[in-house]
């Protein structure tokens, strides 16, 4: 798919752009808690393990020498080359925000194939040595690397995160399933435009009438779920305190700051910015 898609568009840099996309943004991306662990080993690790590759067998092993960190992948687990550029083009940026001018923790990346026709290399702009038909497979950080203190590490947002989720597949009794599973769709995509009933019901491959039945049967309905979604999500991002009220607002899938600033007040009785630096001072 990778190489049509090169073909078609003309672009021999596409897989870094796809990459780049893979990096989780925001809390409707799966993974984007990761980058609040507490060193750099546990965030690339968590990166990966979010986006599902592998299933329950990962490609990827981490090892921490004092000749150098390394990430190795297990080729047999993937079937093209091109998915291991696409994987070490994404852990080279998930590495940035801890990178400087001076210090570049990745050293080279060593394959254990030949050299694709047209390999542009790992990410423009930014030189990484990369070395073909190596016995392994593996992404060279610099000793310690894995080891780096995060300094965004938040571990009031991973416990609540962490609640979340096991809210989310711990099948709580708090949802039953078909709410369980329209709270993780709306999870995935809260900041994206076009979210309905009807959507979702397309999405699940049954008729919206039968869906709003079914859910109307469980004690819930599409709304609700998804205001549940937004005040979860929210309580992240205030205790994340990196963004704006407008920007949550936004990510929220709000389109005005008064729509967010009315829901918020009808959950608590009181409006964000009061919500937001309790939240902060926690």
């Amino acid at each position: 798919m990778i190489r049509v898609t090169q073909q078609e568009l003309g672009r021999d840099d596409i897989q870094e752009d796809i990459a780049r996309n893979m990096v989780p943004a925001g809390f409707s991306d799966a993974g984007y808690s990761a980058f609040f662990e507490h060193e750099l080993g546990e965030v690339l690790e968590s990166t990966l393990m979010a986006q599902g590759l592998g299933g329950l067998n990962p490609p990827y092993r981490f090892q921490r020498s004092i000749r150098g960190d390394r990430l190795f992948l297990n080729r047999d687990n993937l079937k093209s080359p091109n998915l291991i550029h696409l994987l070490f083009s994404l852990i080279c940026q998930s590495a940035l925000p801890w990178e400087t001018e001076r210090l570049n923790w990745v050293r080279a990346a060593h394959f254990g194939h030949s050299r694709p026709v047209g390999f542009q290399g790992l990410m423009r702009g930014k030189s990484i040595p990369c070395h073909f038909e190596r016995p392994a497979t593996y992404l060279e950080f610099l000793p310690g690397a894995f080891s780096i203190t995060n300094p965004l590490q938040n571990s009031d947002l991973q416990i609540a995160t962490r609640r979340q989720n096991r809210f989310l597949y711990d099948h709580s009794p708090g949802l039953q399933p078909l709410a369980n599973l329209i709270y993780t769709y709306l999870l995935r995509l809260l900041d994206k435009p076009g979210l309905s009933l009807d959507a979702a019901a397309r999405t699940l491959g049954i008729a919206e009438r039968t869906l709003r039945r079914k859910l109307v049967a469980e004690g819930l309905s599409f709304r609700s779920i998804l205001e549940r979604v937004r005040r979860d999500t929210c309580k992240l991002y205030f205790l994340e305190g990196r963004r704006s009220l407008a920007e949550i607002s936004t990510k929220l899938g709000y389109s005005e700051l008064s729509a967010f600033t009315r829901a918020y007040s009808s959950w608590y009785g009181y409006p964000p910015s009061r919500g937001r630096t309790a939240a902060i001072a926690a």
